[in-house]
């Protein structure tokens, strides 16, 4: 049919700022063969990150800081915004600009220093920003970090206004003067909201309210891994239209076809109740419930990116995500639950043939530098047909995926991957133990696992690892093994690290679990999304305080997501593809201090804590110590709270902060050990080395702005 539906679809906040995100895309080009005029596509997370420095937007945010009370919360929320509060920077439009600029250019972009400085500098800005909402609100700047209700997925928090408003007023600005009077004067009568993560989802369900009320007849549909985890982990069937009850409909799974089939009832005056993952709001009356969906790979075109605001983004180069598989072809571990799986860990497993992707990434390459297979996994014969068709055809491009570590990647196919673009693979090692990996069914082998990673880093492919320790029954010894598997092979990876087992309820483990030595399974309490589950086994549990220590400091990247060093970021990806396998010890260079180091001015990288009220500031330094990588528990009561620029806190003794202080102004660290002519040069040598090596203290002057 020929379409006449004016569409637009929403990605709302909080998410990566650095790249386009893939789905609206797929839905509007899928639509589009089928004959449906183009959607109008808006990035909101980007647009109103950049609308927050305006000189309005700013000046509203410095009127709204002058008066901020947090009067109206009370008991553990107010102590913990209260808390919060402590050290957060005050708001600097111009640092920020700045640091976009950086970020943005394809020279200091590639300069570690600048790029430091950069993130910082947004990171510092959007901890300013969330302080309008609930102080602390935001984590490593594009991450939710909101009150636990949220977290754990209460409908009663995520049915509260209040609550939802309070979260979303750092954006008020933008979605009262840009989102709402855009889509008020647009004449669309569909809008689709996409949430992928679920630190999305507070401000999905506040932009939906907002629709509603300034388009009351549009019909408003909302779709994504998010609201299909709402859907399929509530523990009550009536409790998703309760989270989602401003939305029409939802779409459940793979949305393509589905989204495709809502544009076309509404063409026709119906109801799109014949598609399986079309999900009615019950005003509509009861509908029958049938199996989903899963889409053929071979209906789905190339998705057309060209819609997206590729100037806005945090990013010196275009990095497109593709999804030529959907599932794994494995769909075996026994921790997995992804997607709308049914039977099995993942979704079914599919695949497009080696010449649907090679016209693909042809397209593709033609408007972008880096693509990223958005996948599950890829098969080893798939990938290496395609590689060598890409090296025949001499498509230029660069590219990453999730492989499994076969023994199937030979030092001449590794290569061959090489020459054909990969500049970094990321692989789910999961553990170093055998009897752990045979407990997970991952079907590989330690030693197995290091020939491949060998082959990869010979062939100069950046490999990044992803595992986890807390496997049930997992002892110390079990678990130290995974660890020590990536501290005695540190040159056969670049990045990623050791997570902690989480149990979801789709998982083999949680359908099965006497057979992995568990018991007393249950919701998080308060939960009603429930996303995790808590259980006892106290092999593991006893050795965790131990095994979260030795974890400590493996990762040399020193951001989280999603910012350089974390897995699979597109800034990730772009320097692999700038030093290689090198990209390590790059990381790591600026941690340390040199020879040249004595006439190098140094500057203090963050405040102290304040702590004139002792409540508040025990409040905070119990909240921080959660947030502390691989140290269990509590931040010692009698140390000085240290945040750095990023948000981390650290606790340190008296002494540390007499040196520290130091650096309130820029100072060499000759100078400073003059100045501490008491101190033994040697002692204070190890202070300096400990206050670069964890960035307290970082360089004053950065390198020229080759530029200039």
């Amino acid at each position: 049919m020929s379409g006449t539906v004016k569409a637009a679809l929403i990605y709302p906040p909080l998410t990566d700022p650095t790249s386009g995100y893939h789905s609206l895309n797929y839905l509007d080009s899928y639509a589009r063969a089928q004959g449906h005029q183009p959607a109008e596509i808006i990035d909101a997370n980007i647009e109103a990150f950049h609308h927050s420095y305006t000189p309005s937007a700013h000046d509203w945010l410095r009127r709204e800081l002058s008066r901020l009370s947090i009067d109206d919360l009370s008991g553990p929320d107010a102590l913990m915004a209260r808390a919060n509060q402590l050290g957060l920077p005050d708001p600097d439009p111009e640092r920020l600009r700045r640091s976009i600029g950086v970020l943005q250019d394809p020279t200091l972009f590639y300069d570690y220093r600048h790029y430091q400085d950069a993130v910082e500098g947004v990171i510092s800005w959007m901890d300013a920003l969330g302080t309008v909402g609930f102080p602390g609100q935001f984590h490593a700047g594009f991450r939710l970090h909101p009150p636990p209700m949220i977290s754990i997925g209460s409908v009663a928090a995520l049915t509260d206004e209040a609550l939802l408003a309070r979260l979303n007023r750092p954006f008020l600005p933008y979605y009262e003067d840009v989102l709402i009077p855009r889509l008020a004067a647009g004449g669309h009568q569909v809008i689709g909201i996409s949430a992928t993560y679920q630190w999305q989802l507070p401000f999905a369900l506040w932009i939906a309210r907002l629709v509603r009320q300034a388009c009351p007849d549009v019909f408003l549909i909302a779709g994504g891994t998010e609201i299909s985890d709402v859907w399929k982990c509530a523990s009550k069937p009536e409790y998703v239209f309760q989270v989602l009850a401003d939305f029409d409909a939802i779409v459940v799974g793979e949305g393509e076809s589905a989204y495709t089939e809502i544009l076309d009832a509404v063409q026709t005056g119906t109801l799109p109740a014949g598609h399986p993952n079309v999900r009615l709001h019950p005003k509509y009356g009861r509908q029958r419930q049938l199996p989903l969906r899963y889409e053929r790979l071979a209906q789905v075109p190339v998705p057309d990116f060209s819609g997206l605001p590729w100037d806005l983004y945090l990013s010196p180069e275009r990095f497109v995500y593709y999804s030529p598989t959907r599932g794994c072809y494995w769909n075996k571990c026994t921790f997995c639950d992804y997607g709308l799986n049914t039977d099995g860990p993942t979704s079914p497993w599919r695949q497009d043939t080696v010449s649907t992707m090679i016209a693909d990434v042809t397209e593709l390459s033609k408007f972008a530098k880096f693509i990223y297979f958005s996948v599950d996994v890829l098969a080893p014969a798939t990938i290496l047909r395609f590689a060598e068709q890409v090296v025949e055809r001499g498509l230029d491009f660069r590219w990453g995926a999730e492989i499994r570590l076969e023994k199937y990647w030979s030092d001449e196919r590794c290569d061959l991957l090489r020459r054909s673009g990969c500049v970094a693979i990321s692989v789910g090692f999961e553990s170093g133990n055998q009897r752990v990996l045979d407990l997970i069914d991952k079907g590989t082998k330690p030693e197995q696992a290091r020939r491949t990673m060998m082959a990869m880093t010979k062939a100069n492919i950046g490999v990044q690892m992803m595992g986890f320790t807390g496997f049930p029954t997992e002892t110390r010894e079990e678990a130290l093994d995974s660890v020590n598997f990536l501290r005695d092979n540190p040159d056969l990876w670049t990045l990623g690290g050791l997570g902690d087992f989480m149990l979801t309820p789709g998982a083999i483990v949680a359908k099965e679990p006497d057979r992995f030595g568990i018991t007393n399974v249950r919701p998080v309490e308060g939960s009603d999304i429930v996303r995790m589950l808590k259980y006892d086994e106290p092999v593991t549990e006893a050795a965790q305080a131990e095994v979260a220590q030795a974890k400590a400091g493996l990762n040399p990247g020193h951001y989280h997501r999603p910012w350089l060093g974390a897995t699979d970021t597109p800034h990730t990806f772009f320097y692999h593809d700038r030093y290689g396998t090198a990209v390590r010890g790059l990381l790591a260079h600026d941690r340390v201090r040199h020879d040249t180091d004595d006439q190098t001015e140094f500057l203090a990288n963050g405040a102290f804590v304040d702590r004139d009220d002792e409540q508040v500031w025990d409040a905070y330094r119990r909240i921080r110590s959660d947030e502390q990588e691989g140290v269990p528990g509590d931040l010692p009561a009698d140390r000085h709270l240290f945040r750095r620029v990023d948000g981390q806190v650290f606790a340190l003794n008296r002494s540390s902060r007499l040196f520290l202080d130091l650096f309130s102004a820029p100072l060499t660290l000759a100078e400073a050990q003059r100045r501490l002519w008491i101190v033994e040069p040697t002692v204070a040598d190890r202070v300096w080395r400990t206050f670069i090596g964890q960035r307290l203290i970082r360089r004053h002057r950065l390198p020229a702005d080759p530029a200039r």
